[in-house]
Formats: structure tokens, C-alpha cells, sequence
């Protein structure tokens, strides 16, 4: 799976867009990208990419996080380095922008302050925004549920979503019997959207899968629970 320059990660707290957004970003900047992820989940102050500074610092990745992440108090603020970060995405394609959005519609609201320039990136071809699901949420446990959301979701962002993203998984306990379950709503959730399924992220202890017409991508798991 090629990311675009601007990756958007949207979609229902607790699907992993967290772990999705660092296995991008340290992958790319593997790959030898100038990467920059993002951290605008402003709602909850848990299981969050500023979690894992020192991971992101360590792999080259700049990490741009809420003011005061980090510390016992929760302030819902973004630093302005945000708007110059975009703006040199947009100028050299090479670099890589991952923004990993907090839950639901009222996580997806903090991105509305960048629609434009982000509706301006995708028209270019240079962002995309990706609706991740999971088939193992409690909460949106049938394709019905997950594609109710969206809408929600778009328009709290003020931007429209290019594509599904797969994530559903039992963790370490995830057998191929799952991924089986988690495409099978995927591609629902995509019939019932209307946009394409872009890739399915599998954890990397999963074995041999048959031949899926979208992506496989496996990753491991960074965020870890406190009882992990």
C-alpha cells in the first residue's frame, strides 16, 4: 500500500488508528521518507500517538502533538506548526504528513480547521482520507453500524472520505479466521459507502492469507494496553 503526501486516519474510537498511524510512519521513514505524524486527537487523552515520542524520535519521525500531551493536564489545543507542516507536504511530495484524527464526529471536528487546505490536496491528488473500521468494535459490530457513522464524520471534517481501511484484529489472538471475518465486513462497509476498499492491516502474528484483492499490511503492534 503507497501512502499519498497527506494521509487522513478517521473513523470510530478504538479501531487502532493510533497503531495504523505509527506503523505508516515509522515504515516510511524506514523507507529513508521525511515523515511527520500528527497527533490530533484532542478528545481523548488516552492511546494516543504522543504516547510513543521517543519511538517516533528514535525511527526520525517529528512528532506534532496537542499542547500539554504528556502531562495531567488536558488541553484540547494544536500548535501551529500543523498549517507550515501541510505546506511543505503540499511543496515537495516526497515528504510524508499522517494525521491520526480522534474518534467519532467529535474527533474528526479538529481537522475541520484544515479542510481546506486539505480539500485543496486531495483535489491535487496529494491526500487522501481514510475511513478505518474494524469488524471486532463493540460498538459498530455490524457493516450497517460502521457505514452510519460516516457521514457524521465527513461532516464534522468538513472533507469527504476517499476509501475504506480495514483494520479489524484480536490482537495478539488474531487468527486467519479473523482477518476472514474483518474483509468480509470491510467490503460491506464499502458497498454500503460507496468507496473503494483500500487495504487491510493484519498484526504480524497472523500466518499465510489467501490472495485478497486489496492490500494486506502487516504491522506490528505498538500501543500496548496498561495490563499488556
Amino acid at each position: 500500500m503507497e501512502l499519498f503526501p497527506i494521509t487522513v486516519l478517521v473513523g470510530h474510537a478504538g479501531v487502532g488508528k493510533t497503531n495504523v498511524a505509527l506503523g505508516f510512519a515509522l515504515a516510511d521513514a524506514k523507507a529513508g521518507r521525511d515523515v511527520t505524524l500528527a497527533d490530533l486527537d484532542v478528545v481523548n487523552p488516552y492511546f494516543r500517538s504522543s504516547d510513543y515520542e521517543e519511538l517516533l524520535d528514535e525511527a526520525g519521525v517529528r512528532l506534532i502533538a496537542p499542547v500539554l500531551a504528556g502531562t495531567t493536564l488536558d488541553t484540547p489545543s494544536i500548535s501551529g506548526r500543523l498549517d507550515a507542516a501541510m505546506g511543505e507536504v503540499v511543496s515537495d511530495p516526497n515528504k510524508r504528513l499522517i494525521l491520526d484524527v480522534g474518534g467519532d464526529d467529535d474527533g474528526a471536528t479538529t481537522i475541520g480547521r484544515w479542510s481546506g487546505m486539505l480539500r485543496d490536496a486531495q483535489a491535487k491528488g496529494l491526500a487522501r482520507m481514510l475511513y478505518v473500521v474494524s469488524a471486532f468494535r463493540a460498538l459498530t459490530q455490524t457493516p450497517e453500524d460502521a457505514a452510519a457513522m460516516l457521514p457524521s464524520i465527513e461532516e464534522h471534517a468538513h472533507l469527504k472520505a476517499d476509501a475504506i481501511l480495514n483494520t479489524s484484529n484480536l490482537g495478539d489472538e488474531t487468527t486467519t479466521e479473523h482477518v476472514e471475518h474483518g474483509r468480509e465486513f470491510a467490503r460491506k462497509v464499502s458497498d454500503l459507502c460507496g468507496l473503494p476498499l483500500e487495504a487491510t492491516v493484519v498484526p504480524a502474528v497472523v500466518g499465510t492469507l489467501p490472495k485478497p484483492v486489496e492490500s494486506i499490511v502487516t504491522m506490528p503492534r505498538y500501543v500496548r494496553l496498561p495490563w499488556d
